[in-house]
């Protein structure tokens, strides 16, 4: 277990692209900074639509202990020992089906089956906790979704987009989202629901931002995330994330 500077009992919640990340998985050491300073005080687990060897991977990067969430709260996993807290798997039944039509689309598609992301697989996998079909055309995956709602449950299917001007559709087996992350570390950490922060920037952290009472959006967010936060910082290119640790987080603790 970590041991913090002060015994605030405050805890960070942090989205990954468009947030912590940039264009091609750039940090500024700026914010690895403000993150790694802030890690002093109070837990941070990230929250990702991405499968849990990126979330190892920036969690190792990060310094960052204790669980960290991946697949848009499908998935819980350990920083430091790489191991899968919990995970929510799609039915093999119809993570066939999906896959099937992913394969029809002719579309870029991304699988996570026991924590391993595969691109474009061919053969069918079981264990399956994320389908991710990808386009540079956002057009592209409402007309899957609309073709295929009979197959595709709308409560399992969250759009998120990265940096590099893809667009997505997750398909996972938890209605909750994000949320799901939230109610998993304010029980892990016991912490009151005013002590917590969350900073993301996307339609998939919407749900994680109702229930947060200090909720962070970045400057380049979404604008139905900015104009549900309570606060708004710069923009990932402008090292919104360190702004907020420094202007927001840090004084609310009254850690300078």
């Amino acid at each position: 277990m970590q041991n913090f500077v002060q015994n605030n009992n405050y805890g960070l919640l942090i989205d990954l692209d468009g947030t912590i990340i940039q264009k091609n998985e750039f940090i500024t050491g700026e914010v690895e900074k403000s993150i790694k300073k802030l890690n002093q005080y109070m837990p941070i687990a990230i929250v990702t639509g991405r499968g849990p060897q990126d979330v190892w991977k920036f969690s190792s990067y990060l310094d960052l202990y204790g669980p960290q969430y991946c697949e848009n709260g499908a998935s819980a996993v350990k920083a430091q020992s790489k191991e899968i807290l919990e995970v929510s798997l799609i039915p093999d039944d119809l993570s066939a089906k999906i896959m099937q039509e992913f394969k029809n689309s002719n579309l870029e598609y991304l699988v996570v089956s026991d924590g391993k992301t595969l691109i474009n697989p061919q053969n069918y996998l079981s264990n399956i906790s994320s389908l991710v079909l990808s386009s540079k055309v956002q057009n592209d995956l409402e007309k899957f979704v609309k073709k295929y709602n009979t197959l595709l449950d709308s409560n399992l299917i969250e759009f998120s987009t990265d940096e590099n001007g893809n667009y997505f559709i997750n398909i996972h087996n938890n209605p909750l989202g994000k949320a799901k992350a939230y109610d998993h570390f304010k029980e892990f950490y016991n912490l009151q629901s005013e002590n917590i922060f969350f900073i993301g920037d996307g339609v998939n952290d919407l749900s994680i931002i109702d229930r947060c009472a200090n909720s962070i959006a970045m400057g380049n967010a979404n604008k139905k995330v900015k104009s549900n936060s309570k606060y708004i910082t710069e923009s990932v290119y402008e090292d919104g994330v360190s702004e907020a640790i420094k202007k927001i987080i840090l004084p609310s603790i009254k850690a300078y």
